[in-house]
């Protein structure tokens, strides 16, 4: 038997193109630099997610909030009130998201195979990280049993003790679990720091830490090749 337990955000779906796209609607403007874009929002995105998580901030403001200070160190022109926009705007994108259909060909054959559980370990404001698993229709392969917010818990990820609660969830042993996730500090960390295995989706090239996971891919073709070649 075997456990795969997957993050959702920039795992399951791709919100980096939604992300830059609300921008340049708001602004008007096209981002010159997306990677740039892209990294200076994550780093503030692990800014304040504890609050995030308990409720304290809501999603929107703590968005808005990251658009707004990526936008500034940038020097793109922007306004106070534009950063909650862009929030809008990515909230009204991401109400589109959508699993791949090479990816939801692979979770079929994973959720018909008995030797296998599947669960969901995602970070983020409860009611907004529930909304993405009705959203992408995730019931379709996962028991919501099996899925862990960590809005729901005392917890933040990497917290070994998510990845406990994981293993208690699933009756599986660390050595029976693999984390799937494209954070490393806190998807990928995690798990080896608990025993797992893991299969890291660098979608940003990150250079190799020093914890290595045992699979790193860069792209989506890769991330599906990869679970149909390990698991199915």
């Amino acid at each position: 038997m075997r456990g795969i337990v997957f993050d959702i955000d920039d795992t399951l779906y791709c919100r980096q193109d939604m992300l830059v796209q609300a921008a340049e609607t708001v602004l008007g403007v096209k981002v010159p630099d997306w990677p740039l874009f892209i990294s200076i929002f994550y780093e503030k995105s692990d800014i304040n997610m504890a609050q995030l998580e308990s409720g304290e901030v809501s999603t929107r403001d703590i968005n808005g909030w990251r658009y707004n200070e990526t936008f500034r160190l940038l020097s793109l022109p922007y306004k106070p009130e534009d950063g909650g926009r862009a929030a809008d705007a990515y909230l009204e994108l991401q109400s589109h998201m959508f699993i791949s259909d090479e990816l939801a060909s692979v979770l079929d054959k994973l959720a018909q195979d008995p030797e296998i559980k599947l669960a969901i370990l995602t970070a983020g404001e409860s009611r907004h990280q529930w909304n993405k698993v009705d959203m992408l229709g995730l019931d379709r392969w996962f028991d919501r049993s099996s899925v862990i917010v960590t809005g729901d818990t005392p917890y933040t990820k990497p917290d070994v003790e998510l990845f406990s609660m994981m293993e208690s969830r699933l009756g599986l042993s660390p050595s029976e679990l693999w984390m799937i996730g494209d954070n490393y500090d806190k998807d990928i960390a995690g798990a080896i720091t608990s025993g797992w295995h893991s299969l890291w989706l660098n979608r940003r090239g990150i250079p190799d830490p020093d914890a290595l996971p045992d699979i790193t891919v860069l792209n989506d073709d890769e991330f599906v090749s990869a679970l149909a070649k390990e698991f199915t």
